[in-house]
């Protein structure tokens, strides 16, 4: 990749984010539903945020392909479905890369609590096995097998988003953005997906998953920033307390 200056790929991210030119094209996702844990999930998702009836998350190892403003590189996240006072969406509590810029911009823009980790992505034929290391614990593994396409497939990310932190952000005090990227589902397919996460002190994304994969599906998608993007709420000092681990250990 042609060596760039910050400034010009800031400007390249911002436009993208906020403009209509894709930030992320040909990305492959695996996916896995999974149930919640309401006591000790509830107790991580900031005020007047409640989670869905059932609870309900998903987890993804995701192998970005082109992004318009860094090397390829990889990510994984746990993502909440939660109820709001402005509707129904996902909350991301937990999020990793192998790439420093992306970890920066996510964090510094959209709010994502990315931090860096080793991550596995592995395609073989209908096969896909990828895996998330940090401080020498393998905190997450899922293996998924494909099947048939989904007709008519429901979004992997173009959900309304809040997120915390990002712009405006103050440590304690942090504001809560809503926001909906854009996506473009090229295609979706089922994906019979086992999940392993091992317990880690500073990645306790087990103690919310209170049982096995409900369903999978593996995903290729172009990502081309968002749709709107807005100041809804503040989180509290008990909030950064609960979820320092998870933001940044």
């Amino acid at each position: 990749m042609e060596q760039q200056s910050t400034v010009t790929v800031l400007k390249k991210f911002v436009r993208s984010t906020f403009g209509k030119n894709n930030l992320w094209e040909n990305a492959r996702f695996l996916t896995a539903e999974i149930p919640l844990d309401k006591e000790n999930t509830q107790k991580i998702l900031p005020l007047g945020m409640r989670l869905s009836n059932p609870p309900r998350g998903f987890l993804f190892i995701v192998d970005y392909k082109a992004p318009s403003f860094t090397v390829p590189y990889k990510e994984a996240a746990l993502i909440i479905h939660v109820k709001t006072p402005f509707g129904k969406g996902i909350h991301c509590p937990w999020m990793v890369v192998d790439d420093d810029t992306a970890m920066a911009y996510g964090r510094e823009l959209l709010g994502y609590p990315k931090k860096m980790a080793n991550i596995t992505f592995e395609e073989d034929g209908d096969t896909i096995r990828a895996s998330v290391s940090r401080r020498g614990i393998k905190v997450l593994e899922l293996s998924g097998v494909c099947g048939a396409d989904i007709e008519s497939p429901p979004p992997v990310l173009d959900l309304k988003t809040f997120n915390v932190g990002g712009l405006g952000q103050c440590f304690f005090f942090n504001p809560i953005w809503l926001f909906r990227p854009k996506e473009f589902l090229n295609s979706s397919r089922e994906a019979a997906v086992n999940v392993t996460i091992q317990e880690s002190e500073s990645d306790p994304i087990a103690n919310f998953v209170s049982g096995d994969s409900i369903s999978g599906r593996f995903s290729v998608l172009d990502i081309q920033g968002t749709r709107y993007y807005l100041p809804v709420g503040i989180t509290s000092p008990i909030f950064f307390g609960r979820t320092f681990f998870m933001r940044f250990k």
